[in-house]
């Protein structure tokens, strides 16, 4: 429990650390000059081993968040989030238990804080050069299931959490002025892991799978359209290739500015 709330407290501290740098940022040139709220929805999919596995097994996530975001000058913006999270572990067994069990269930539910920037650096004709980064971090409710076909009661209990940090460069055609395409190549680093504990009368065990960091590198086409003076969408979807297929990636949004 001390180090799930110490993982806690480092993600309220790094987002925090980020809006001050932007805080910093806007003390030293123009104020804030386009604050805007909104609500976003973000699913990914990520194949990875588990430390001492041999097999593959894939995560895939649903992100439900509020967002603020604050604009400065020369284009820069830095949001942060918090929402809902549903994740999905395949093909994920757990052995080292009184009786061996093979996670199936549902997702499982989590609360997920994030940051994210985008600062332009470089612009030539209708182009624009910018460096995007983001930091999600999930932390899963504990779950419960019966075991069920034994002589005597059972459950297990299972509880999840990640954190995903991601950077890269991000090329936008600013051509049509209101509608913004880009394309943004990223490097992302996903830690993980899935405690389950087994209660089976007088028998009792638990077993944590890690992931201690694995990479991976995304391509994906985006879009910022304004479609009104103060309504926006943002929408991006992209790739994550490895080693024998593809996984994937899918975000929108719809933000108010004031």
């Amino acid at each position: 429990m001390p180090d799930r709330r110490r993982k806690i407290q480092g993600a309220f501290a790094l987002c925090a650390a980020i809006a001050l740098a932007a805080g910093q940022a806007a003390a030293a040139g123009p104020r804030i000059k386009t604050p805007a709220v909104g609500l976003s929805y973000e699913s990914f999919s990520r194949t990875i081993t588990w430390k001492g596995d041999t097999d593959s097994s894939k995560i895939r996530a649903n992100l439900f968040s509020a967002k603020a975001e604050f604009g400065f000058a020369k284009g820069g913006i830095v949001s942060l989030s918090a929402g809902l999270v549903l994740t999905d572990f395949e093909a994920l067994a757990f052995t080292s238990l009184p009786i061996s069990l093979q996670y199936d269930g549902a997702p499982l539910k989590g609360l997920a804080l994030g940051a994210e920037i985008l600062a332009p650096f470089l612009k030539f004709s209708d182009f624009e050069i910018s460096g995007t980064g983001r930091f999600v971090y999930s932390f899963g409710v504990s779950k419960t299931w019966p075991l069920e076909d034994f002589a005597v009661d059972g459950e297990a209990k299972g509880r999840s959490s990640w954190m995903e940090a991601a950077a890269g460069p991000r090329v936008s055609y600013l051509f049509f002025g209101r509608f913004v395409p880009y394309l943004e190549v990223c490097a992302r680093w996903l830690r993980a892991d899935f405690e389950m504990t087994e209660t089976l009368g007088d028998l009792s065990g638990d077993e944590m799978k890690r992931l201690p960091g694995d990479v991976s590198f995304s391509v994906a086409l985006g879009a910022d359209a304004n479609v009104s003076e103060r309504l926006s969408i943002r929408a991006k979807a992209g790739i994550l290739p490895y080693a024998g297929g593809v996984d994937g990636l899918v975000s929108i949004g719809l933000f108010y500015g004031f």
